[in-house]
């Protein structure tokens, strides 16, 4: 098993999402994308180094239970398994957590995704892996609209209205269980909902010490799916 090769990758994928190594969050999503990747490489019988973004974003889009048939089929919970390092980090994903006191629910670590839940770490994070390995998508793919540009549709259902672009919207493959290549075929946008502010919103963010406020992505609305061809960028 290319372990430490599927760790190094992680680890890069990872960092599309900014979670510190040496917190409960980044070790979490670090290990998700690991043992996905381990997964695949003996599934698909290839290098770490050769798996495509594509088909690490469609698995890990499956939810925890594709995680949980790798850690399975590598054998990662038995006492022999090897290397030593892949089943001690599969015991700590899959191990249960206390609700309290706050630092036995991290294993002494900074924790902000779940705090206080008592779920495995692939449970609760295999959400935010799928995030990092979609912005690492991103990055190898960029698209022709990025985050937070302003667009009209030109065309659909939605023709005539204003927005903000949330991110792409990528064509998911089953049959070959990857990403559909070239660029995406429609984006994310929240539509401008007449009569409202069109600025920025601002949500309460929980922390440990405290509360701070965030910028939400777009104006007020719901998100829809909108096809590149209707997009067009708004004048500034």
């Amino acid at each position: 098993m290319e372990w430490q090769q599927a760790v190094e990758r992680a680890d890069r994928i990872a960092a599309h999402d900014d979670h510190p190594a040496d917190t409960w969050d980044g070790r979490a999503v670090r290990g998700v994308v690991a043992v996905t990747l381990a997964g695949l490489a003996s599934r698909q019988g290839c290098a770490v180094e050769d798996i495509e973004m594509g088909s690490v974003l469609w698995h890990l889009d499956q939810g925890p239970a594709v995680v949980y048939e790798f850690g399975t089929a590598l054998g990662l919970a038995a006492e022999e398994a090897q290397p030593a390092e892949a089943g001690a980090e599969w015991a700590w994903l899959i191990r249960r957590w206390p609700a309290e006191p706050p630092l036995a629910n991290s294993d002494g670590m900074p924790r902000g995704i779940g705090r206080g839940s008592q779920l495995p770490a692939v449970d609760v994070c295999t959400l935010w892996a799928t995030a990092a390995a979609r912005k690492a998508l991103i990055a190898e793919r960029p698209p022709g609209l990025v985050p937070h540009t302003l667009v009209r549709v030109v065309g659909g259902e939605h023709e005539g209205r204003s927005g903000q672009v949330v991110g792409p919207a990528w064509l998911m493959d089953d049959t070959r269980r990857t990403v559909e290549p070239g660029p995406p075929p429609g984006y994310e946008v929240v539509l401008t909902v007449p009569g409202q502010d069109t600025g920025p919103r601002w949500a309460v963010l929980p922390t440990v010490e405290g509360e701070i406020w965030m910028e939400a992505p777009g104006p007020h609305g719901d998100p829809v799916i909108v096809r590149a061809s209707d997009l067009i960028p708004e004048e500034q």
